[in-house]
């Protein structure tokens, strides 16, 4: 099943082309529906990730575990790309946000020890916040993300200057020590990566380590964590991956980051197999007590219902089935991971992926399908197909065969998540008035969506159709209240 097709002609066999291709289409995806069939669990959960690598929606390394046992794991795409070394299951990805729940694990064993109060002031660990707006935050918002302190997106630059920068710990927090709270601490929720950054801090003040060191000695060590790690760049990590960027058919090497200013919340690297050992070490009580571990898991505030380190809720992977889960997200410059926990039935799917973006949500339900004997047929994705099209042809084309695919939906899907990521693709790479056509493309296919309304808003910015602008950041709060980076936009722009 590794075929492709030429996607389009010249404009004279484009009608002729489509017939052809849906008649091919339609035999390939018959065969993902009925691939089920006489199949074991095992070959299912291949050929639905065969599937995604097939529509250049997925390489890295996938580990799928059912009843604390692991049923499936595989590899996929290229580690490194310039020198072809393919990925394998004990290749080590950067795996961003999943950074977060090791270390909300890592300061409930200090709490065990009782080198941390949960309900103790930040202030009271990092005399910096002292006399500060966060100063009488707790250690338990900054883990539930109820703290109010802001995001990196405020800073309207703060990828193409910050983020590539090296820091010492202290001149990290000087960039948002200062920083207006969002709210009332504990009264809402609002992810913070700046909030785990500050936690990894208090790891290195209590137990006088590095926070590398300190995840060392207290989790990789003691559970069978050999291929994990907390990264910098000047490292020389065997069997590392590489990041990219895969759009508009073809990859590119990932920006650069310094990992050091990501500390405690983006900064590890690890592999599928460790992150089982991980998975498996919260089940059976081996890091942490029963009541602290149970307190991990109970959910937070709503919508995200995030407990310590953790998104605590069902997750839906049918219109009508979902299951109680603990899982979360993790996203770097050309890496995407996703890790997800089932308690019920103590399973577990974790992907790390190196080429981004990916649309990790539907792997994932496509996986839990197989797992729970749910038919699982695999489309098509639009934005793959919108991709080669802005490649080859334009913009106006692509939003033009995007009418016709969208209503063939036998065939096509249509994620609005991975259309907004398409829009943010074409405006990283500056081609301003292709991200303008898909973006207001996307805001009146999904109106009802603060980030498609957000990323418009900041199209328009970078056009400098100001007036245009200052509407889309409305509309996204008006969507959204809670949005902070148009709450910023707006007062920048109204301050003028």
């Amino acid at each position: 099943m590794n075929r492709r097709f030429t996607i389009y002609f010249q404009a004279t066999a484009v009608n002729n082309d489509y017939v052809f291709k849906r008649m091919q289409l339609s035999i390939y995806c018959l065969l993902i529906g009925l691939s089920g069939v006489g199949q074991s669990t095992t070959e299912q959960l291949s050929a639905v990730m065969h599937t995604f690598h097939h529509y250049n929606m997925f390489d890295g390394a996938v580990l799928v575990a059912d009843h604390g046992t692991v049923v499936y794991k595989e590899a996929f795409g290229l580690a490194n790309r310039e020198w072809d070394i393919p990925n394998s299951t004990d290749t080590k990805f950067m795996i961003g946000s999943i950074s977060k729940p090791i270390t909300a694990t890592l300061i409930l064993i200090l709490t065990e020890k009782n080198l941390i109060n949960l309900d103790s002031s930040l202030a009271y660990y990092v005399p910096q916040f002292k006399d500060k707006p966060a100063s009488k935050v707790t250690i338990k918002q900054l883990l539930n993300h109820t703290s109010g302190l802001p995001n990196y997106d405020i800073i309207r630059d703060f990828f193409p200057r910050i983020s590539r920068q090296s820091f010492t710990r202290e001149e990290y927090l000087e960039i948002f020590q200062d920083s207006a709270l969002a709210f009332e601490p504990g009264t809402r929720y609002m992810y913070s990566s700046w909030g785990y950054y500050t936690l990894g801090y208090i790891i290195e003040k209590v137990t006088g380590k590095s926070y590398a060191q300190a995840m060392k000695d207290e989790i990789f060590d003691k559970i069978n964590m050999p291929n994990s790690g907390s990264y910098l760049h000047t490292q020389i990590i065997p069997k590392r991956a590489s990041g990219y960027d895969y759009g508009l058919g073809d990859y590119v090497s990932a920006d650069f980051r310094d990992q050091s200013n990501t500390m405690g919340t983006g900064d590890i690297y690890s592999t599928v197999e460790d992150l089982f050992e991980f998975h498996m070490a919260l089940a059976n009580n081996k890091l942490l007590s029963k009541e602290l571990t149970e307190a991990m898991f109970i959910p937070g505030l709503r919508p995200a219902r995030y407990g310590y380190g953790w998104f605590n809720q069902n997750f839906k992977y049918t219109n009508s089935d979902s299951i109680k889960a603990n899982y979360h997200l993790g996203s770097t410059e050309g890496f995407i991971s996703f890790m997800i926990r089932l308690p019920e039935t103590n399973s577990m799917i974790v992907i790390l992926c190196n080429s981004a973006p990916t649309d990790f949500f539907g792997i994932v339900k496509s996986l839990l399908k197989v797992l729970y004997h749910k038919p699982v047929v695999l489309k098509e994705p639009v934005h793959k197909k919108m991709e080669t099209i802005i490649a080859n042809f334009s913009a106006e084309k692509a939003v033009e065969e995007y009418q016709t695919m969208k209503k063939d939906t036998a065939l096509y899907y249509v994620d609005w998540l991975q259309m907004y990521y398409l829009g943010e693709k074409l405006l990283s790479l500056k081609r301003y008035d292709d991200a303008r056509i898909i973006g207001e493309n996307n805001a009146i296919e999904f109106p009802d969506r603060d980030l498609v309304a957000l990323s418009l808003a900041n199209i328009y910015l970078a056009l400098n159709r100001t007036a245009e602008a200052i509407l889309f950041y409305q509309k996204t709060l008006q969507i959204n209240p809670a949005r902070e980076e148009a709450k910023n936009r707006l007062r920048e722009l109204q301050s003028d």
